[in-house]
């Protein structure tokens, strides 16, 4: 049977990037207006880190962590400033 995936964006500021054990960095945000609020950046796919107190709009997989009882973005794809660009708004992302 083929696996599924489903996609986000979220939008929120940045408060922690943490390095997380084994590898890899964990993004935390807040101001998501209730959405998602942490994301994993995979030592698999390096992604520059988002600077602590940036508004960014995140982008990439969403799966749930049993380990902490959240949804996380993992991998984290991509992230973007959300004030570079009205482009880089969550409602305009395809």
């Amino acid at each position: 049977m083929p696996g599924w995936r489903t996609d986000v964006t979220v939008e929120g500021r940045v408060v922690r990037v943490r390095a997380r054990r084994g590898g890899g960095w964990r993004v935390r945000l807040t101001e998501t207006g209730g959405a998602l609020a942490a994301a994993e950046i995979r030592p698999s796919n390096p992604v520059p880190l988002p600077p602590v107190g940036a508004l960014i709009v995140l982008r990439g997989e969403i799966r749930y962590d049993d380990e902490h009882g959240w949804y996380v973005v993992d991998p984290l794809e991509e992230w973007l400033d959300a004030r570079a660009s009205s482009s880089a708004r969550p409602d305009r992302v395809q």
